[in-house]
């Protein structure tokens, strides 16, 4: 009897499997969690193991990890559980060593599917392509085993394991990752023989050029390919980088091949376009046996390979084909051809460079080992990655859009199966405001609780909308300061768009406000602002919205800055399109606003300075400056009222409100800093 051990925290989840599968005749175990799961299987050494991904105490990817890492129990066939579009946890489970994932929610027919697919037909589909990838080897040795440039390849390509190798082999070197886009959707189409018949020609084909440049250790993970470049015993003067550079370009050019091959053999199926991804990384890989020592199974890891990875899954969300980083850029030398450049955040504030890879300007020498076709081919080369990232991006927008509609309509009932989306857990809805809705959710790979706020800008304000939701990801993904709000992810299709931000469960400033705050607490805030509020300024950004519901409070009692949906980039002050703002229009909170807002007038960093001296007076006070029955009335008070008198409690804070709330730009601070200095210099700060 089969063994199947089912490893999942939700006990809702845990027990339908169990149900499940043991009316179908398997044998099943269970467990709460990795810690728990991992015992089981060095206990029991079950056939398979189902595990989710997010668990208390060790996770999915901890739990894979340890078995893989266990000569004992290596051989154990892994299916990981994953939420539906989360293909960076799909991914990073095929990295670590899973052999299939299944999307949640799922149905029974759906798990009975995967694991007989499993069980039955995964030897048949590896023996499949090692047969291609065999052939196709044998094909490249006969085809570059003569002359080329004056040069002799070498007669194999290593795929083979290397003469003398040991485990835990350690290089530096440059890591390709790909995979095929929507795999599910297509082999959803297909029957099992027929999706190896795709595996097979598609893996075949792909394969050439990595062989050809000199990829070593290729391993086939699902519909992934992972391949090493490091300096070779090929005589090839060429960096590692390069030739990897070189290899995903002509898998490109393959992929764009492929597509009409796969059209016409299954032309009445209706299947998706067809488009790869590809990640390149370089740094220190291990190589490594997994499995039984006799199996003879060697495979890359690390951080280097997780990297790769994790770039492949990003070329997805940016809609482009070839992913690198800049040490793979700066190895590679010159005449790399880029698109666009961006950073990418691995963990919270860790941020890595990465660029769009749209071709390569060959040498002479490129030519003599083995990269002539990139010259030949150029323009052939640009169209397939113009071809691949257009087809990429439709399916991304068409699929978050979907997410995101779904959402709108979700009632969250309690027992209901939560709503996932990009490796977000949805909990509750929080806030709504015009087309946008606020969420609360929580980050799967870790359990960050997280504010996702959605937009829906359909109608004829899309374009406006849109681009003020784009601008204030734009403007927050620039800055990194202890007291500015966090931002994590975000999403935008042709009328939808969604932001991951930080989550504040203690809320705003207003309650503070609304409570009393003593002086010393107003001061700590204030100054936490001001800072707050330099570092947007040297970036060129003035927020124009400053008010108590746009600081948020942390737990441990600090603020950050938020809400920078009207925020204007100083770079860009005069372009109308920009801004979404005309000349005149008021934008931001009347009670707040500088004498210059009203008006309509230029801003510069001394309009938010105004505005903090607005909430100077009210945080001591606990009541605003100026109030009125009318906002025409409001407005003249800002322009021409004086500055009202503090109470004599806080008369040694007079002549700092005095300056902050100047109706003259130029009477008031200089700049943030050199509030936060004279501050010092009164002794009211440490």
């Amino acid at each position: 009897m089969t063994t199947v051990l089912i490893v999942e925290d939700d006990d809702a989840i845990r027990n339908n499997v169990t149900r499940l599968l043991k009316l179908e005749g398997y044998d099943i175990v269970s467990a709460v969690n990795g810690r728990e799961g991992l015992l089981r299987v060095r206990e029991m050494k079950p056939d398979v193991v189902i595990t989710d991904i997010g668990m208390p105490e060790m996770d999915g990817f901890a739990l894979l990890e340890a078995i893989r890492g266990d000569k004992a129990i290596a051989g154990t066939s892994v299916m990981v559980l994953t939420a539906l579009d989360d293909r960076a946890s799909m991914r990073r489970g095929m990295t670590a060593g899973a052999d299939d994932y299944l999307a949640k929610p799922f149905t029974r027919v759906e798990l009975l599917e995967a694991l007989e697919s499993l069980l039955k037909k995964r030897g048949r589909i590896e023996e499949t392509i090692q047969t291609a990838v065999q052939a196709s080897e044998e094909h490249l040795q006969r085809a570059f085993s003569e002359s080329i440039g004056g040069r002799r390849m070498p007669d194999k390509f290593g795929l083979e394991r290397p003469d003398g190798a040991v485990a835990d082999q350690v290089m530096h070197a440059t890591v390709l990752f790909s995979d095929i886009r929507e795999f599910t959707s297509l082999a959803e189409k297909l029957s099992s023989t027929e999706v190896a018949e795709l595996l097979t020609w598609y893996f075949e084909r792909s394969s050439s050029p990595v062989l050809v440049n000199g990829g070593r250790h290729l391993k086939f993970i699902g519909d992934g390919l992972v391949a090493v470049f490091a300096d070779t015993q090929s005589d090839s003067p060429l960096p590692p980088s390069r030739r990897a550079l070189s290899a995903a370009l002509g898998m490109a050019l393959a992929a764009h091949e492929f597509r009409g091959w796969l059209q016409e053999r299954f032309a009445e199926r209706g299947l998706p376009p067809f488009a790869i991804g590809v990640g390149l990384h370089a740094g220190e890989v291990t190589i490594c046996r997994l499995g039984p020592v006799d199996a003879g199974e060697k495979m890359p890891i690390g951080d280097t390979v997780n990297m790769a990875a994790r770039l492949e899954a990003a070329s997805k969300e940016f809609g482009w084909t070839v992913v690198a980083t800049q040490e793979v850029l700066q190895e590679a030398g010159a005449g790399v051809q880029t698109g666009g450049i961006t950073s990418l955040e691995l963990r919270p504030g860790n941020f890595v460079e990465v660029a769009e890879i749209a071709g390569l300007q060959t040498t002479l020498d490129d030519h003599r080992h083995g990269m002539a076709g990139l010259a030949e081919r150029a323009s052939e080369i640009q169209a397939a990655l113009q071809v691949n990232s257009e087809i990429t991006a439709r399916a991304v927008k068409g699929a978050l859009k979907s997410k995101l509609e779904a959402l709108k309509d979700h009632q969250f009932q309690p027992g209901q199966e939560p709503l996932r989306m990009k490796g977000y857990r949805m909990v509750r809805k929080i806030g709504a405001g015009g087309m946008t809705e606020v969420y609360l959710a929580v980050r799967e790979e870790d359990g960050l609780a997280v504010v996702l706020k959605v937009l829906d800008a359909g109608g004829k304000a899309t374009n406006a909308h849109l681009a003020r939701f784009i601008q204030e990801y734009t403007l927050l993904s620039r800055i990194e300061h202890p007291n500015v709000i966090r931002i994590y992810d975000q999403g935008f299709t042709d009328d939808h768009a969604y932001i991951a931000m930080e989550y504040f469960e203690r809320g705003d400033l207003r309650n503070e406000v609304t409570r009393g705050m003593s002086q010393a607490r107003v001061l700590q805030v204030f100054a936490q602002v001001a800072d707050a509020l330099q570092a947007v300024h040297e970036l060129g950004v003035i927020h124009r919205d400053l008010k108590p519901e746009n600081i948020m409070m942390r737990p441990d009692g600090n603020a950050a800055l938020a809400d920078f949906g009207v925020a204007k980039s100083m770079l860009q002050a005069e372009n109308a399109a920009f801004t979404q703002t005309r000349h005149g229009d008021v934008v931001g909170t009347p009670y707040y606003l500088s004498p210059e807002q009203a008006l309509g007038q230029h801003i510069t960093p001394a309009t938010d300075l105004y505005s903090l001296g607005v909430m100077l007076y009210e945080m001591l006070t606990g009541q605003r400056p100026y109030v009125a029955e009318s906002l025409d009335v409001l407005l003249a008070r800002h322009l021409t009222a004086p500055t009202p008198q503090l109470p004599a409690e806080h008369a040694m804070l007079q002549p700092v409100l005095d300056r902050l709330m100047a109706k003259k730009p130029a009477d008031r601070y200089p700049s943030a800093r050199a509030l936060v200095d004279d501050l010092r210099q009164r002794k009211l700060l440490d």
